[in-house]
């Protein structure tokens, strides 16, 4: 290691004692600053200035720590600040689909407090300056249907409403059932054994003579209607294939058996697939054997030869009204009886009449399906 020279040495002993012997701030007092700062060449200056080593110098926690946010904001003329800034230029430079890829929405939502927001939102002055009719129309009202699906809610509250009403009435048929019953009872005196009825259902008990007479007058309306048009649309084809005139009234037989033959299958058909006409769909009863199996077609076809056969001076009815199991000649016939069975939804009597049942210890049905048994006999 080389020895400091002697010009070192008197400059190690001299430099030390001349800048404790200087008063700085009374030197910064006698420069002129304002002089100083024309003189110097800014942009040489910077461009001298390695920026990237200085900041890599500079302990940006300390200083920010050191640094009076709240005061230097309050310094800041924010409007002004603003006025100056070209918003449109500098969005135009903002990469917004990266901006908020990096923002958790969900955290942002959740600090802010939409009720304290929308109280302080003047929604008629936004509503004013909002133009429905171009926002209207740049909505694809169809295709926004399409996904709430519009036309299917509609459809259900149609079928709900529908169904409300059937069921409506479907209950007062079963009312006038049970009154009926209750009469015939009293009249033959007989022993009276109470159905179990949960909720006030009727669900698999044998169906009444109101209910099933209401069931067979649709059931007629629905063959003569539907027989009717069949019968006009073929008189009309006749006419036009052959230019003759067909006048029904002169061939009585012919139509009076076309009109038995279409009667039979419309009951075979309906009670070999499903075990119900029309009517008795609508009012809710099933045909079904004995053993509460659904009936076959052979016994459905037994059953509706001898339908006819019943309506000979009523005789054939008369069982359901005044017998016991309150089955017609033709049930008997196809070896089935008619239950109550409303599908999903439970047959009710309604609620002062299920009371009155109950009180009254009425017999009202033989119960065939699955969970209805039969209460103790009673006596009134």
């Amino acid at each position: 290691m080389t020895p400091p020279s002697p010009l070192d040495r008197v400059f190690e002993a001299i430099v030390p004692r001349a800048v404790d012997a200087i008063d700085i701030d009374d030197v910064i007092g006698q420069v002129d600053v304002n002089h100083l700062v024309s003189e110097v060449d800014v942009d040489a200056l910077v461009q001298r200035v390695d920026v990237d080593a200085l900041i890599q110098r500079v302990d940006v926690d300390a200083l920010i720590q050191r640094v009076d946010v709240d005061a230097l904001i309050q310094r800041v003329d924010v409007d002004a600040l603003i006025q100056r800034v070209d918003v449109g230029k500098l969005i135009e430079r903002v990469d917004l689909n990266q901006v908020l890829t990096k923002v958790d929405l969900n955290a942002l939502m959740g600090e802010i407090d939409l009720n304290s927001l929308l109280t302080k939102v003047d929604l008629n002055t936004l509503m004013d300056s909002v133009d429905l009719d171009k926002l209207l129309d740049k909505v694809d009202i169809e295709a926004l249907m399409k996904r709430a699906k519009i036309d299917q809610i509609v459809s259900n509250a149609s079928r709900g409403v529908f169904a409300q009403l059937m069921d409506a009435v479907r209950r007062q048929l079963a009312g006038l059932d049970a009154l009926l019953i209750g009469v015939v009872t009293r009249v033959f005196r007989r022993p009276r054994t109470a159905a179990s009825l949960v909720g006030g259902t009727l669900s698999g008990q044998v169906a009444g003579a109101i209910s099933r007479l209401t069931a067979f007058l649709i059931d007629a309306g629905f063959i003569s209607v539907s027989y009717g048009i069949t019968a006009a649309l073929m008189v009309f084809m006749v006419g036009l294939l052959t230019g003759n005139t067909v006048d029904p009234s002169h061939h009585a037989l012919p139509w009076l058996t076309g009109y038995v033959i279409f009667g039979f299958f419309y009951y075979w058909i309906g009670l070999a697939i499903t075990g119900r006409s029309i009517g008795k769909g609508l009012i809710g009863l099933r045909v079904v054997q004995m053993d509460g199996d659904p009936i076959t077609p052979g016994r459905a076809a037994v059953r509706t030869i001898v339908y006819p056969f019943s309506f000979i001076l009523g005789l054939g009815l008369l069982p359901i009204v005044v017998g016991k199991q309150r089955r017609a000649l033709h049930d008997f016939a196809g070896g089935d009886h008619v239950l109550y069975d409303w599908g999903d939804r439970p047959a009710e009597l309604p609620a002062p009449l299920t009371d009155w049942v109950r009180r009254r210890g009425l017999d009202v049905g033989e119960p065939v399906a699955a969970g209805v048994e039969q209460l103790p006999a009673t006596e009134g």
